[in-house]
């Protein structure tokens, strides 16, 4: 499932690719599927051709059936010491080819954590699963990642973290009354960040049926697709299901409606993966 040195790889570094137990035959649909709903579409007028295409919220069968399997549930559950973790959140993407292109990265954080949110038990954050649907080489828009780079924010920051980046209304959120009592989705880039000393950007090189776990504190980006076939990732959130966190009002009922839905898709035996209190 994950091992003892891999969880600390994810502690230390933000991010860690381990295998999955998922078949060829869960993987086969979900990228067959993925292909027919994110096709390379004809911009519209003044714009430029979109080559990273995603979509949200996801209910089709094909996907329901890997956000249910038990392994992300398990390996959420080692890495966040939780003894109950739920789904918050699904998305999936496909970033086309565009040989020749110019490689580029939007370096960012969606979300920032003190040392404490970290180490209390269970940890106060969130974690995302990119499951890879195709294999994923340098040229073939891998995920980037600055290793350490959420710790260093973090001791940084030290006791008195900084969670919302920018012009802050507290009627905009729940739970958060000011910008330093929750973590809550508040998207960083590099003019937020502190001048520290990071480490060089990494690649995450993968198979199809391989998942990156990572940390949304660390600073990361998509990047552009050299290669000659297109990478295809689902991407699937979790969180201690007794963690309260901050959230922005706008979309929250949108998300819950998501949720509800989900439950009904679920498993009678895997709906305990969606929180009862929507």
């Amino acid at each position: 499932m994950i091992t003892e040195q891999q969880i600390q790889t994810f502690e230390q570094d933000g991010a860690v690719t381990i295998d999955s137990p998922l078949t060829g035959r869960q993987l086969a649909a979900a990228s067959d599927l993925t292909d027919r709903l994110l096709p390379l579409g004809e911009p519209k007028d003044g714009e430029r051709i979109r080559y990273r295409v995603g979509k949200n919220n996801l209910l089709d069968p094909p996907f329901v059936e890997i956000i249910e399997h038990p392994f992300f549930e398990q390996v959420t559950n080692r890495l966040l010491q939780a003894d109950h973790a739920v789904v918050i959140g699904t998305a999936l993407r496909k970033t086309h080819p565009q040989p020749g292109a110019k490689f580029e990265v939007g370096e960012h954080t969606d979300i920032t954590y003190s040392l404490a949110d970290m180490a209390s038990v269970p940890r106060r954050m969130d974690i995302s699963f990119f499951l890879w649907l195709s294999d994923v080489d340098g040229k073939c828009a891998p995920l980037i990642y600055r290793p350490g780079s959420h710790r260093l924010i973090a001791q940084h920051m030290g006791d008195r973290p900084r969670y919302v980046h920018g012009p802050f209304d507290p009627d905009d959120y729940r739970n958060v009354p000011d910008i330093h009592t929750l973590p809550v989705g508040s998207a960083a880039h590099r003019e937020h960040w502190p001048d520290l000393e990071y480490a060089k950007p990494v690649p995450c090189i993968a198979r199809a049926g391989q998942v990156t776990v990572i940390n949304q504190a660390a600073i990361h980006s998509a990047s552009t697709n050299r290669g000659m076939t297109s990478r295809k990732s689902l991407i699937i959130g979790f969180r201690p299901h007794n963690i309260v966190m901050g959230e922005r009002k706008a979309g929250l009922e949108i998300r819950r409606q998501y949720l509800r839905d989900l439950k009904n898709q679920l498993s009678p035996n895997r709906r305990h993966l969606v929180p009862g209190d929507l």
